[in-house]
């Protein structure tokens, strides 16, 4: 059936997750991070939702020195010093959105959303109150993260 405008083409995770990394590889540059090969595949995801990538630290290389998150939510970097794990890393970006949120709501503007417009910034802090529960959420879902095998 061929599609219309009303029902798009769906999208493959090969494709999506291309996508995905291109982005990811745009948030490091912006940011400007010292950073060496992004991950070939995400660390986790959920299409079309959501991606979170390791990026190699350049000073250490074959360890993960960012974890950086992207998808239908704003694209975001955190250093990975702390967060050894996906998960360690989805949890700290919920919170961080939460408290950048409320940042902004109180006009107050985090480092890393001073590249956007200032029209944009009330759209975002809900964005990133919304998508930072919503991270929490997946961080804490246990069905949400695959058990290691023996």
């Amino acid at each position: 059936m061929p599609s219309t405008a009303s029902t798009p083409e769906p999208i493959s995770e090969d494709v999506w997750c291309a996508a995905r990394a291109a982005d990811v590889l745009a948030c490091v540059q912006r940011l400007a991070l010292d950073h060496g090969r992004i991950g070939e595949w995400p660390a986790w995801h959920v299409m079309p939702y959501a991606s979170l990538w390791a990026v190699e630290s350049k000073s250490r290389p074959e360890w993960v020195g960012w974890w950086v998150i992207s998808g239908d939510l704003p694209s975001d970097a955190l250093a990975a010093h702390d967060l050894p794990e996906p998960r360690d890393a989805m949890r700290a970006f919920g919170k961080r959105w939460l408290l950048h949120g409320e940042n902004l709501d109180r006009g107050d503007v985090p480092p890393a959303w001073v590249h956007l417009p200032h029209e944009a910034l009330p759209k975002l802090a809900s964005t990133l109150r919304k998508r930072g529960a919503a991270l929490l959420a997946w961080a804490d879902d246990e069905s949400s993260w695959p058990t290691e095998e023996a």
